[in-house]
C-alpha cells in the first residue's frame, strides 16, 4: 500500500513540476516574447494559464494528503476537485471557441481583422470561457448535485455514486453540454475550415498565390492544434469519464483502475503545450531562442565534437 502511494505521489509530483515548467514557459513566451499578439496567442496563453491553475490548486492538495484515505469531505478537498472541474471544461470551452474562431479567419477574413484588432472582443470571448467552465463547477456548490469523495477516497470529484437525487440529471447536462456539443462544435468546425481551404487550393492561380498559399499554411498549423488539443483532452479524460459512467450504472469499479485513471487525466494539462511546441513554427524557435534553452544545445554542440580517442596497441 505504502508503494502504491508512494508511486501516485512520485506521479503527480512529476506532472505538476513538467506542466507548471512548460506552462509558465507558454505564458511568457506568448506575453513578453511575441510582439503581435493575435486572437489565437492569447487564447494558447490562457489556456496555459488554466492548466497551471489546475496543477497547482487540483494537485497539491491530492499530493499533501495522497497517504491517507478520505472518509468524508474536507473544504480543501472540495476546492481542489472545484478547481480541476472548472479548468477542465474552461479548456475544452477553449478549444472550441477557438476552433470557431479560425473558422471564421477563413469564412469572413475581412470581418474577422476588423473585429479581433479590438481588445474588448479579445477579453469579451475569454471571459466567456472562464465564465462558462466555473458556471458548471459552481452548480455543485450551489445544489445542483454535489462534489463528494471519489470512489478510492483520495480526491473529491463528482457524486458518481449519486448521493444526491438531482446528481443524475447534472451529469445528464454535463454530458450534452460539456462534452457532445463541444465536440460537434469542433468537428463541425474543423470540417469546413478543411473543406474551405481544399477549395481555395482548387481556384486558378492569382497575383497573390504565394501569399495566400503562406496563410493556408499558418491556417492548417491552428486548425492541426485545435484538431489535436481537442483529441488530447478527450482521450487523456475518457478513461475517468467512462469510470465515472460506469459507477453511476451502479457497476464496481476496481478502486486501482480509477487511481490509473484520474492519474492519465492529469496529463491534459500538459498536452496543449506540447502540441503548440511541436506544430507553430514560430512557437518553437522562440523556445529553442530561450537563453536557458541557448546554453544546453551549447553544451550538447560540444560534448558532441569530443570524441572519445582509441589507442591502438601493436603488438
Amino acid at each position: 500500500m505504502i508503494n502504491n502511494y508512494s508511486v501516485s505521489n512520485v506521479l503527480l509530483s512529476t506532472i505538476l513540476l513538467i506542466s507548471v515548467i512548460l506552462n509558465a514557459t507558454a505564458c511568457y513566451i506568448i506575453l513578453l516574447k511575441v510582439k503581435k499578439k493575435e486572437i489565437t496567442h492569447l487564447f494558447i496563453a490562457s489556456i496555459s494559464f488554466t492548466n497551471m491553475l489546475e496543477s497547482m490548486v487540483g494537485f497539491i492538495p491530492q499530493i499533501v494528503t495522497s497517504d491517507k484515505i478520505l472518509l468524508e469531505r474536507t473544504p480543501l478537498c472540495i476546492l481542489s476537485g472545484f478547481v480541476v472541474f472548472g479548468c477542465a471544461v474552461t479548456s475544452i470551452t477553449h478549444i472550441t471557441i477557438l476552433s470557431s474562431i479560425r473558422t471564421a479567419v477563413i469564412k469572413y477574413p475581412f470581418f474577422y481583422y476588423e473585429t479581433s484588432k479590438k481588445v474588448w472582443f479579445k477579453t469579451t470571448l475569454i471571459t466567456i470561457c472562464y465564465i462558462y467552465g466555473f458556471s458548471w463547477a459552481t452548480f455543485p456548490l450551489i445544489g445542483w448535485s454535489k462534489y463528494e469523495v471519489d470512489v478510492d477516497k483520495k480526491r473529491c470529484s463528482l457524486d458518481w455514486k449519486l448521493t444526491k437525487s438531482n446528481s443524475l440529471s447534472y451529469f445528464a447536462a454535463v454530458l450534452v453540454f460539456c462534452n457532445i456539443m463541444p465536440c460537434l462544435v469542433i468537428s463541425t468546425t474543423l470540417y469546413t475550415s478543411r473543406k474551405l481551404i481544399s477549395e481555395r487550393k482548387a481556384r486558378k492561380a492569382s497575383q497573390s498565390q504565394s501569399h495566400q498559399v503562406s496563410l493556408d499554411i499558418l491556417e492548417n498549423d491552428y486548425l492541426k492544434v485545435c484538431l489535436l488539443s481537442a483529441i488530447a483532452f478527450f482521450i487523456t479524460w475518457a478513461p475517468y469519464a467512462v469510470i465515472g459512467i460506469l459507477t453511476v450504472l451502479k457497476i464496481v469499479i476496481p478502486t486501482q483502475l480509477v487511481t490509473a485513471a484520474a492519474l492519465f487525466a492529469k496529463f491534459s494539462t500538459i498536452t496543449n503545450v506540447i502540441i503548440n511546441c511541436f506544430i507553430i513554427e514560430s512557437f518553437k524557435n522562440q523556445v529553442f531562442d530561450l537563453r536557458f534553452i541557448k546554453y544546453i544545445r551549447s553544451i550538447n554542440k560540444i560534448t558532441s565534437k569530443v570524441q572519445p580517442q582509441t589507442i591502438n596497441y601493436n603488438c
